[in-house]
């Protein structure tokens, strides 16, 4: 299959592991003082928690969104007398609160620009789009859905497709029906597309929203119910953009509640999070691979929400440094796929080759060296069936591409 090498550094922190990978931010409750804190942590490792003490009280249910072009954590805060924007920056550990008369709690960052953008019902039947400036408390209308019969928006079901600058929202329409909007937003006219979902069950819940930018794709939790509002299970669903079919990647099978507003993904390794209450009312997190559909759960830090994952790393890679995506900078080829011994990868490299195997938890199992060529040739057959990333390092190119190992 043929991919791209992209001038990207990315794809080296997969050789780090999950828990070095995937950083997390939210707000946790400070008992001794009545305040709340920031928690900062790596997923599932309790060894990693740091917390800082912060000058809020209290914020507003599912308003908070990471904007990973500036490192900054934002939410609806309140402290003492004032209510506005609570920002606290990863890299600095400063806060700060400002007004934020215009704040939604439907909003999201666009990764390569670090704009804002967000959704607000103003009146019933008239869903309008914003482009929110944070510096200036500004909000510039984009354009307005009409959708008669819609009285409320879906809180958790936005996501941003940052390569083309593309706004989703799973909401209802007047039908009532669950639809895909697709809006647009670096348009000078404003537009949007509709598509209706084709759903799993004959009642089905969609939140916690997505957006993969790796792969361009949707990512979404679907709590499904039968004719009787019966509830049957929840499931990671990926869902088409252009189909509208909602199509299930996993049940998370233990777990019968989440926490509002503690959904996430990790742009790096493809992590799609969000937090469970299992059966035995114990709060986790769960952390599922997109690129195999499995999933672990563990260690959560109590009386944590509002969690965001902070993408700078990726962010600065993939945008920051290049400005938008990369063109082609040479391509290459690995066959077979599924592959069951040798693998074989036709590459054009004037300098040395570096290929990483590394494991859907992050761990790096074949490292070797190659002088510059055109073909290599890896025996793979003590590696236990799985997907597995590829990965090119040479000349300070990298790249990457998912391979299946079969028996």
């Amino acid at each position: 299959m043929k991919r791209t090498l992209l001038y990207t550094f990315i794809i080296m922190l997969f050789g780090m592991g999950l828990k070095a990978q995937i950083n997390l931010v939210g707000m946790g409750n400070n008992y001794p003082n009545g305040n709340l804190d920031i928690v900062k942590w790596q997923a599932l490792d309790p060894q990693s928690v740091t917390t800082f003490p912060t000058m809020l009280e209290g914020y507003y249910f599912a308003t908070s969104a990471f904007d990973s072009y500036n490192s900054n954590y934002y939410i609806t805060g309140i402290s003492e007398d004032n209510t506005g924007l609570y920002s606290f920056n990863t890299l600095t550990n400063v806060e700060n609160l400002g007004s934020a008369s215009l704040y939604s709690n439907i909003s999201e960052f666009d990764m390569s620009t670090g704009k804002m953008y967000n959704l607000k019902l103003e009146t019933d039947d008239y869903i309008s789009v914003y482009a929110y400036d944070i510096n200036t408390n500004q909000d510039s209308l984009l354009g307005i859905i009409y959708e008669p019969g819609v009285n409320g928006i879906i809180v958790d079901a936005i996501g941003f497709d940052a390569n083309n600058g593309i706004l989703y929202y799973v909401g209802f329409t007047n039908d009532p029906a669950l639809c895909l909007y697709a809006i647009p937003v670096r348009e000078n006219q404003f537009s949007f597309t509709k598509t209706i979902l084709n759903t799993t069950e004959p009642y089905n819940n969609i939140t916690s929203v997505n957006f993969d930018n790796v792969n361009e794709k949707i990512y979404a939790r679907n709590a499904t119910f039968d004719t009787t509002y019966t509830y049957i299970g929840s499931y990671v669903v990926e869902i088409d953009k252009t189909t509208g079919d909602v199509l299930n990647r996993g049940e998370l099978v233990e777990f019968p509640y989440f926490v509002g507003g503690s959904s996430s993904f990790d742009q790096n390794t493809g992590t799609f999070l969000l937090v469970g209450i299992d059966t035995a009312n114990m709060a986790k997190m769960i952390a599922f691979n997109t690129y195999d559909n499995t999933y672990v759960a563990g260690f959560v830090p109590g009386n944590v929400s509002e969690i965001v994952c902070d993408n700078t790393v990726f962010v600065k890679n993939n945008y920051i440094l290049t400005g938008v995506r990369q063109e082609p900078a040479f391509t290459f080829n690995l066959y077979p796929n599924p592959v069951s011994e040798t693998l074989t990868i036709d590459y054009a490299a004037i300098e040395k080759v570096t290929v990483q195997i590394i494991s859907t938890d992050g761990k790096q199992v074949i490292v070797q060296d190659f002088t510059a060529g055109n073909k290599i040739e890896l025996n793979l057959s003590s590696l236990a069936p799985g997907a597995y990333m590829v990965n090119l390092l040479s000349g300070g190119k990298a790249a990457s591409e998912k391979i299946l190992v079969k028996q």
